[in-house]
């Protein structure tokens, strides 16, 4: 059963009777046509709509080609209109999305809406009925997002339930359980990927529980499961070579963020993440699968990018950002960037240890890995030639250590962006570090969060197995940079440096401008040419999540996701107390045009 606005929607439904393509027209007289997410469209996004997370799902650019709005007229930027959905969860995490001149958001846990994108206006509301029990106990009772094409909204609940809605009234289309969040603690945050009209690919949260992670790709017509990937490598002899014992069934990974589809080698490239427990007492002896540890071994295919074939979900390609993963460097962040480097296709992805690693995107072969981060000291870095990460740090058990970057990384879930008209990639480094002390074999009672031990019954409880205390890196205060870089040579054009870690996502347009949100509540835009800022807005309150631009009616919008909330968030304010004073969490979708 779903609580619905039910009088809204009464009042909507009315109107399709009436004619099934009827505007809606809004407060300031905008005519809204129904959306056309036609799986066409969704593969070739019109330029005034935001068809994905990253707007594109075979690009991953998070650029919009309008200009309306440019390096000229953008000091002229004012509010348009500001939706607040009422119940703050930790803030708001996600990318909203537009497709002809309706707007679908995500709010937390697991609530999807639809309003008019040229007024804020609610159409509809679909709040699920979810086991309070299961959404109290879990670490990921949020959202990152949602998905939509050939007519439906596609939405991974934090109760591991997948829920196809109608685009136009919000009614329940299918719900499946993709995993039994009862058993398992885990579901799902991230938005999903629609391919085609034939598949579906979304992964779990869970790398904080001893479940076996998973990615699926499902029928977006009915949900049922086509195939699925086992991120600790069920099936799959090579990998289960890098665990010992039975350890993969406890293994972790999953994957909580959205895929980049490559069409020409019939793949999508996603991230997996951590290995669970997330830290392990075996120190420098954790990559041998047979050292006494609680997961010896390299533990494929967790903290990796995975290149999973469309048709069957089996394994093309993988790389490792972190053997035996012992920081939490999880690549299941996402952001998989797609690009033509002379004719050859590349693939771009911002790893939580603070490199940027460029692949050959149909082999998967490392032609670049390159440090955005300047203060990481887990490695001496990636050898080419020999495939290996060199000099890796490896704590030991007991002993406090510093490591950079902190457990919520280098880069993190707030994507960057790139630009075709200046051939920049713009990415947020988080300059941070942590004091580890890993828990000694059989635990310890000064872990930071979840049980002491593995427990999986009556239901997963989440298992860390350390404490970690941000902290700053050596003689500075933590701090983050927007960088420019070439994408491919890592290259950097310039950097603006910020006294406290943004965390929104990027934004580049067709006007020439680079888009960025803070902590402190600022939204601003600069010269995507040499950073120099040009307006900023204050919204009140810390930023968590996407910004994006679309088109209604003629006219531009920028659409800025608002709202203190999320790990990351609360750790950077855990470092700036003094400056976010009594920051609390909120939610707001604030959108700005130049009427």
């Amino acid at each position: 059963m779903e609580r619905r606005e039910s009088n809204l929607l009464r009042s909507l439904q009315r109107s399709w009777q009436v004619a099934a393509c009827v505007a809606m027209v809004g407060a300031i007289g905008a005519p809204v046509a129904l959306a056309d997410s036609s799986s066409e469209n969704i593969r070739n996004c019109p330029d005034e709509n935001w068809c994905y997370y990253d707007r594109a799902h075979d690009r991953g650019w998070r650029h919009s080609p309008l200009g309306q709005i440019n390096t000229d007229n953008v000091s002229e930027l004012r509010p348009a209109w500001i939706f607040q959905p009422g119940e703050v969860r930790q803030g708001l995490h996600g990318t909203q999305l537009v497709i002809d001149g309706h707007m679908y958001l995500a709010t937390n846990p697991s609530t999807v809406w639809r309003l008019n994108a040229a007024t804020g206006e609610r159409e509809w509301v679909y709040i699920p009925e979810m086991d309070a029990a299961i959404i109290s106990r879990s670490f990921f009772s949020h959202t990152r997002g949602l998905a939509i094409g050939d007519g439906r909204v596609y939405m991974g609940r934090a109760d591991g339930h997948m829920v196809a809605l109608d685009e136009r009234t919000g009614e329940v289309i299918w719900d499946v359980q993709l995993v039994d969040s009862t058993k398992e603690t885990a579901g799902i945050s991230g938005a999903g990927v629609f391919v085609s009209s034939d598949l579906f690919v979304i992964g779990q949260n869970g790398g904080e529980y001893p479940v076996e992670g998973k990615i699926f790709g499902i029928d977006p017509k009915d949900g049922s499961v086509v195939w699925t990937f086992y991120t600790t490598g069920r099936g799959d002899d090579a990998a289960l070579a890098t665990w010992g014992g039975d350890t993969w069934k406890y293994g972790g990974g999953g994957s909580w963020q959205p895929g980049t589809v490559d069409y020409a080698n019939n793949q999508i490239i996603m991230g997996t993440g951590n290995p669970n427990p997330d830290y392990d007492y075996c120190g420098s002896d954790c990559r041998d699968p047979n050292a006494d540890a609680i997961r010896p071994g390299d533990n494929l295919y967790t903290s990796s990018t995975v290149a999973l074939d469309l048709d069957t979900g089996k394994l093309n390609w993988h790389f490792q950002e972190a053997p035996s993963d012992p920081y939490d460097y999880d690549a299941a962040p996402g952001e998989y960037v797609m690009l033509d480097d002379n004719g050859r296709g590349v693939v771009l992805h911002p790893g939580k240890n603070g490199f940027n690693h460029v692949h050959d995107s149909k082999t998967g072969q490392p032609i670049n890995v390159y440090a955005d981060m300047k203060n990481q000291n887990w490695t001496s870095g990636f050898n080419l030639e020999t495939g290996q990460w060199e000099n890796m740090l490896w704590p030991k058990a007991g002993e406090k250590t510093l490591v950079c970057p902190a457990i919520d990384g280098g880069h993190s879930w707030n994507h960057g962006t790139y630009s075709p008209e200046t051939g920049l990639f713009y990415r947020t480094v988080q300059e941070w570090c942590m004091w580890l002390t890993v828990a000694p074999k059989g635990g310890a009672d000064y872990i930071t969060a979840g049980s002491e031990v593995r427990t999986t019954e009556p239901f997963a409880q989440a298992y860390m197995a350390a404490e970690w205390i941000g902290t700053d890196p050596p003689g500075q205060s933590s701090h983050g940079f927007i960088t420019a870089r070439d994408p491919v040579s890592g290259d950097l054009a310039w950097e603006r440096r910020y006294d406290i870690i943004p965390h929104s996502a990027l934004l580049s347009t067709g006007g020439g401008l680079l888009f960025n949100a803070t902590q402190d509540g600022w939204v601003e835009a600069m010269d995507a040419a040499d950073g120099s800022l040009l307006w900023k807005f204050n919204n009140g309150s810390g930023h968590n999540g996407g910004i994006i631009s679309y088109d209604v009616g003629g006219t531009q919008y920028i659409s800025v996701t608002s709202g203190q909330g999320s790990y990351v968030g609360y750790a950077v304010n855990a470092l700036n107390s003094d400056k976010l004073i009594n920051l609390k969490d909120s939610a707001a979708i604030v959108t700005f045009s130049l009427n």
